[in-house]
This record gives structure tokens, sequence and C-alpha cells, in this order.
């Protein structure tokens, strides 16, 4: 593939990704789709926040940050469950070893978290 061509495919990719990321809340944490999901089996969002800023200017990203969650199952705990967090953001820049940019690519990050309808972990865990 050209030079041109590979950057027209992540140009019009970052489009898609923002437009994606339009029709979703505007969160500035991960709380409330925490909540949502914990209430409706899932939720998503795009992180608006001091954090997002940050994350842009260290990564070389303008696209933003789209969070997924989903409830992927029930705890012993009542009002608690087990979530799946999924975290992307398109054209990011990595440096090698040498502090050379690497090409910009889409990178993801998927977690899973034990969390309760009141906003706290469950007893007994995260430290409790």
């Amino acid at each position: 593939m050209s030079r041109r061509a590979l950057i027209l495919a992540l140009v019009a990719q970052a489009v898609l990704f923002v437009q994606v990321a339009s029709a979703r809340q505007s969160v500035v944490s991960l709380k409330p789709l925490l909540i949502a999901a914990l209430k409706t089996g899932q939720a998503e969002g795009v992180l608006v926040s001091r954090d997002a800023q940050a994350f842009a200017q260290t990564f070389g990203a303008s696209a933003p940050i789209v969070i997924d969650v989903t409830r992927i199952a029930g705890h012993k705990e009542p009002g608690c469950g087990r979530l799946q967090v999924v975290t992307r953001q398109a054209g990011v820049v990595e440096r090698d070893a040498k502090g050379q940019a690497l090409p910009a690519k889409d990178q993801s990050l998927t977690y899973q978290v034990n969390y309760c309808v009141s906003g706290r972990f469950p007893a007994g865990e995260g430290g409790e």
C-alpha cells in the first residue's frame, strides 16, 4: 500500500471513529458508565476530561477516547456485578526505545471489574 493510500485509509478510519463517538454520552469519569451498565446491562460513552486531554497530548492522538461497559455477570453482593470495560482510541502514536515516533494505530484496553450501583467496590475488594 502506498504512503498516500495509507494516510487516506487512516483519515477515513479516524472520521468514522469520531462519528461513532459523537453519538455517545460524554462523561468526565468512568463511574456513570459503570453504574448505567449495572442497571441496564451496557453503557457507551466518550471521555471528555483533563485526563482525556492528557492522553491526547501524550500519545499525539486527536481522536476521542470511547468507552464500552458491559455487565457480564452478577455478584454475591446485591446491587453489584462483574463488568467488562473496553476503552479505545484511534491514531495513537507510540515511541520506540530511541524516542522515535512509530506509525499511528488504533489502541484498546479491555479489563474487568466488580462494582456496585452505590458507586463503590463490593465489600472485601478494592482494599476494604
